[in-house]
């Protein structure tokens, strides 16, 4: 049970999947809805590229996704 968080890299092309161990029920969701406050003054890179994630919310969630498993 837990969160997968999908990131797919708009600079580099690579996909990266990090996983947590919280309660989940195994659908995809909309990760605006669940976070609809990202921090923008501290920066989420790529592990790939290093290229920064969150210069805006929105292109923060065009790059992930979060998924719920179970």
């Amino acid at each position: 049970m837990g969160l997968n968080y999908i990131i797919n890299c708009t600079h580099c092309g690579s996909q990266t999947i990090y996983k947590t161990t919280l309660p989940g029920s195994g659908a995809k969701v909309d990760s605006s809805r669940i976070y609809s406050n990202i921090d923008t003054e501290c920066a989420i890179r790529c592990p790939k590229c290093r290229s920064r994630l969150n210069n805006t919310a929105s292109e923060f969630f065009s790059q992930v996704e979060i998924e719920m498993v179970g």
